[in-house]
């Protein structure tokens, strides 16, 4: 499961602001410092990342370390299914 929310975030990221080129894209890619997830990118990121895997982020979720990598937000993910699971 974890490899495959990895992989779906790369692949949106690479499609949705890279045009389909993920060189220079990995798991531990800084998205902020890079300028690929600015203010807009990170909205349409989070409504994404709630319709594909069926989560509500909190607003606490939402800050600048839990969006900085594809690890961190597939991280970020992973825990808000598993809570789900646990309910």
């Amino acid at each position: 499961m974890e490899a495959n929310v990895r992989s779906q975030l790369r692949n949106y990221i690479v499609r949705s602001w890279l045009s389909g080129d993920e060189r220079g894209l990995d798991d531990e890619t800084d998205l902020q410092q890079t300028g690929i997830l600015d203010s807009f990118s990170t909205l349409a990121l989070i409504a994404y990342l709630e319709s594909t895997f069926h989560i509500r982020l909190d607003p606490t979720d939402i800050n600048s370390e839990s969006f900085r990598t594809v690890d961190s937000i597939a991280h970020l993910v992973l825990g808000k299914l598993s809570s789900r699971e646990g309910t």
